[in-house]
């Protein structure tokens, strides 16, 4: 998919990225990616696939932000409530 890079930086910016988009405004990448080939130069800057993706979908309005802050902090929960369980389970058989 391509996008601005420009865009994906300030969209970076707003999910919370910082780190990743000061990498990205100042790598040397065109001015325009394409996810695809510019792939693993992003995963570099410690983002993941899936994140790169979601992105990109959210700097062409693909999806809105509020999908990915609701799907991110259903995760995070999601993770902490695993998290929780494997401890208690852990009491339970010691």
């Amino acid at each position: 998919m391509k996008v601005e890079k420009a865009n994906l930086v300030a969209m970076l910016l707003e999910v919370g990225e910082e780190n990743a988009a000061v990498l990205l405004a100042r790598s040397t990448l065109p001015d325009e990616l394409d996810t695809e080939t510019d792939l693993d130069v992003l995963l570099t800057f410690g983002l993941e696939r899936e994140q790169v993706d979601e992105v990109a979908l959210l700097t062409i309005g693909e999806i809105e932000p509020d999908d990915v802050n609701t799907r991110r902090r259903r995760d995070e929960m999601d993770k902490a409530i695993s998290r929780r369980w494997a401890d208690l389970v852990d009491r339970w058989m010691t």
